[in-house]
């Protein structure tokens, strides 16, 4: 009989830096008699949604190959630990019963399951899901539609006869321990299981991208691969590694906000959900209690249409770096970008190497796949 541990997310609250501590500490916590497993270091077991009808945005045929071999895994490592941890911010939004089949298909019997959850602020919610939505399609939830009812998700979990306890944490570093998500995830470890020897990395996993990036990726993907919608398209998956890689030394643009109105509309359709929240479980999370929003044309279509600022040199720029947007790059002509180059030295001067190293390697992936000449030869 198996205690399991289900980290359910929320998304965007810390999965990535959890999943990936827990990835690297596998053979720690196996000593500490806690199993781990997953076939990705910061994907954690969202591949187990799939056997649920859960998409993803990769090939789910793959992903549910995957998804079988974690539930071999976890079968066998069960008979020789006294906990299971399983997670995945899929999970929330999924029906208990059938995650708890899942626990079943490891251990027919669980003796425990414990959940850990994670909330954040409406606002912040949103702001990183229009993110997320960019990196799979050009369209993302609009602000005057957007609710979600995390209160609901939550209390299918409390509910649960099976669940024996539901711990929500509120996603903020003023209310985390250490400021970090592994940290606070790594303290309720420790009191779920009794094993105070538990010690996980304090990792921080930040692929956030700047305000421009995000125009830059949504008007790429509307442009050049509008076909593959809801789906990772291998250049867009470039172009965010470049971006993520270029943000090495901190952001190349602006910090994405969300402007007022839609900040306004956000809280409007979420403000009842995060009341109820904080009421049931003694959170804090800053919500007023009414808002009132005038009516308005306003054309929600583009990312820029939620985000504050925006600066057009930086999306200028930036494009310069993108063959399609940049025809002139397949012809070996880099003059654009090397002028580009030096109005965002004069911009963000403590920041160059990371750009061009970033750039560098994109352009020679760009290469590999044929959408660009041999980099070496070019340049």
């Amino acid at each position: 009989m198996t205690n399991f541990i289900v980290h359910i997310g929320d998304g965007k609250c810390g999965s990535s830096a959890i999943q990936a501590a827990l990835f690297d500490a596998q053979a720690a916590l196996r000593d500490a008699g806690i199993g781990y497993y997953s076939h990705h270091r910061t994907s954690g077991n969202f591949c187990l949604g799939t056997l649920v009808g859960k998409s993803t945005r990769g090939n789910d045929a793959q992903q549910r190959k995957y998804a079988l071999k974690a539930i071999d895994e976890l079968k066998i490592i069960s008979k020789s630990v006294d906990y299971i941890v399983i997670s995945s911010e899929s999970f929330l939004s999924i029906d208990p019963n059938d995650i708890i089949e899942l626990l079943k298909s490891i251990d027919p019997a669980p003796r425990q399951i414990d959940v850990i959850s994670y909330v954040r602020d409406p606002l912040g919610m949103y702001l990183s899901l229009a993110q997320q939505s960019i990196k799979a399609s050009y369209r993302f939830p609009r602000p005057d539609r957007y609710i979600r009812p995390i209160d609901r998700y939550l209390a299918s979990w409390q509910c649960h006869p099976e669940v024996n306890s539901l711990n929500v944490r509120m996603f903020d570093r003023k209310h985390l321990v250490e400021g970090n998500a592994v940290a606070d995830f790594e303290l309720l470890l420790r009191d779920l299981t009794g094993k105070v020897e538990i010690e996980l990395e304090h990792i921080n996993e930040n692929t956030s991208l700047s305000s421009e990036q995000m125009v830059v990726l949504q008007d790429y993907r509307s442009r050049f691969c509008r076909e593959i919608e809801g789906k990772s398209a291998a250049g867009s998956s470039r172009l965010i590694e470049m971006f993520t890689a270029m943000n090495a030394s901190g952001l190349v643009g602006s910090k994405p906000a969300l402007n007022e109105r839609a900040a306004q509309l956000v809280l409007k359709g979420n403000v009842d959900i995060i009341s109820r929240i904080n009421h049931r479980y003694r959170l804090s999370i800053n919500c007023p209690k009414s808002i009132e929003v005038p009516s308005s044309d306003t054309d929600w279509s583009k990312i820029s249409s939620i985000l504050t600022p925006i600066e057009t040199d930086y999306l200028h720029h930036l494009k310069m770096f993108i063959p399609d947007f940049n025809p002139s790059l397949r012809r070996g002509d880099f003059s654009r970008v090397d002028r580009s180059k030096d109005k965002l030295r004069e911009m963000q001067p403590g920041k160059m190497y990371a750009i061009e190293r970033a750039a560098e390697v994109y352009w020679i992936a760009e290469s590999i796949s044929g959408l660009l000449a041999p980099y070496s030869a070019v340049r």
